[in-house]
């Protein structure tokens, strides 16, 4: 019935071509009939009929683009090219000069042509195993080509239009293989076991196969019982893709094993918002704040770091009473770089002046994110007399950062020692008594004093002054010897009563040495008492 219908449809076609009005005007020639080809165009054009009709008023002779044909073309014109045109090609003449008739088509002898329209042409070969070119939809692009604008030749357009349909066929054949692959496909109907099983191997898997819900958290499930991560991640992601963010979050939820994978999934390609949104969904605050912290440091600018603690603080400390201690010291840390801000821009501007300071002790680097007993010791070198309501005072960051006496007391020291401030160290290490009384204190012990000042090479004297502060002979005598201090060592050695020891290190000082002096000294005494 189909068929029926369809030689129908092109009977009346061809009913309606041949009562067209270029067939029923039998006074005119229309060059683009049926029955005229390349043999006969050359007698048309030589008639004197065929020019007479060109001259007529009512012709309007145009090209293949629409456009206008000047009527300036003789009747030689025509025969000459119509005679150099190959008896069998259609080949195409470049519109440039006259334009020969055999290349236009007279808008009152033609019917215009339609998208359902169909023209049929003869090539002059009469080759008939050549299938007539039917004009469609699809064929705008053989008329293009074939126009006289472009250098192409009808062979060379229909040949273009042969390879497009053909590409049309490999298309449909590629998608009807697909369709049959996809049917076989879903006729094997592989187990979850199976495709995990294929996963792990290595094999060729698809997961496209599985469209329930079920089957997929079946597939989810046989992943972890064979404890391959890489199947887990895999079947996590498909589920992200192929179910309802609220569906996956809840049976997430349900499976540490693949929460974890899908955590570690996310840090390593660093997709840090769908992290912390998960790690929030499973209410893993702690996690959740510390990502969020290291975020906040990451930050390049010193301005927008500060900002992004703030927001930090606000957003997952304060709220969490777990983390108070911790809300502590991120409260700290943003402190310390509003602090550490507004003292590197005075400082560079002062070194660029030519601070003395500066001058005679260069800043090395910046003090901008620097650790907190870093900036005491920058605070403590250059601007160790400062006040305590200046940003700069030593004193101030202790106070505000809750340093304790030992922390502060270690930084000082070392800073003083280098700068040579031996007046410095003694007031540090001085505390006022009962009654104004001051006395030597150090909450670090006098061997550490001792320590640090033979680090920074402290003269000799210094250093044995604060040796013999320290408690314990036997403490005393063995750091004298270590930093060479003659005077303390024998100082020491009579306060035990050893004259053998003595008399033994004084043979290896120097002769003429002040320790030699005073061991000899000793030795001769009569009122020291010596251990027998």
């Amino acid at each position: 019935m189909a068929a029926l219908n369809r030689r129908r449809e092109s009977q009346d076609d061809e009913d309606y071509w041949m009562k067209s009005t270029v067939n029923k005007n039998k006074s005119k020639f229309n060059i683009f009939d049926d029955d005229v080809t390349v043999e006969t165009a050359e007698d048309l054009a030589k008639s004197k009929k065929l020019l007479s009709q060109f001259d007529e008023e009512d012709v309007d002779t145009v090209n293949w683009d629409d456009t206008p044909v000047p009527k300036s073309i003789t009747s030689s014109a025509i025969s000459d090219t119509a005679s150099s045109l190959p008896k069998s090609s259609y080949s195409t003449v470049p519109s440039t000069g006259n334009v020969p008739p055999y290349m236009t088509h007279s808008r009152s002898h033609s019917e215009s042509f339609g998208v359902s329209a169909r023209v049929s042409f003869t090539p002059p070969t009469q080759d008939l195993s050549v299938p007539a070119v039917q004009y469609s939809k699809s064929q705008e692009k053989l008329h293009t080509l074939a126009s006289p604008a472009s250098n192409v030749s009808i062979e060379e357009a229909i040949s273009g239009y042969k390879s497009t349909n053909s590409s049309s066929r490999n298309q449909e054949e590629e998608i009807q293989y697909l369709k049959r692959a996809l049917r076989k496909a879903k006729e094997l109907k592989f187990s979850p076991e199976e495709t995990i099983r294929k996963m792990v191997l290595g094999e060729p898997y698809s997961l496209e196969i599985f469209r329930s819900k079920e089957e997929k958290l079946q597939l989810l499930d046989k992943a972890i019982q064979v404890h391959d991560g890489n199947a887990i991640t895999a079947v996590v992601l498909f589920l992200k893709q192929t179910i309802k963010p609220s569906l996956f979050n809840l049976e997430l939820q349900r499976r540490p094993v693949a929460v974890n994978h899908y955590l570690s999934y996310l840090r390593a390609h660093y997709d840090f918002k769908e992290l912390g949104d998960v790690l929030g969904m499973l209410n893993r605050t702690e996690e959740a704040a510390i990502l969020k912290y290291k975020q906040a440091v990451g930050a390049s600018d010193v301005r927008g770091k500060i900002t992004a603690l703030r927001g930090c603080l606000k957003a997952h400390f304060l709220h969490d009473a777990d983390l108070s201690h911790e809300a502590n010291l991120v409260e700290q840390h943003a402190s310390l770089l509003e602090r550490q801000r507004p003292i590197e821009d005075a400082d560079s501007k002062a070194e660029a002046q030519g601070s003395p300071v500066f001058k005679q002790h260069p800043r090395k680097v910046s003090i901008l994110n620097m650790p907190l007993i870093t900036t005491l010791y920058y605070c403590c070198f250059y601007h160790g007399r400062d006040a305590e309501n200046l940003l700069t005072s030593p004193l101030a960051i202790k106070k505000q950062h809750q340093l304790s006496d030992k922390q502060y007391i270690w930084t000082a020291l070392l800073a003083r020692s280098r700068l040579k401030h031996w007046t410095g160290i003694e007031e540090l290490l001085t505390a006022k008594g009962w009654f104004g009384s001051t006395k030597n204190v150090s909450v670090i012990g006098f061997d550490k004093v001792c320590e640090i000042l033979h680090k920074t090479s402290a003269p000799e004297d210094i250093l044995s002054k604060y040796l013999r502060m320290i408690d314990g002979s036997e403490k005393r005598f063995n750091l004298a010897r270590k930093y060479k201090c003659h005077e303390v060592v024998v100082e020491t050695l009579v306060n035990l009563r050893d004259r053998a020891e003595l008399q033994t290190y004084a043979s290896k000082l120097p002769p003429g040495s002040q320790g030699v002096k005073m061991a000899q000294d000793a030795l001769r005494s009569s009122t020291i008492k010596w251990k027998t």
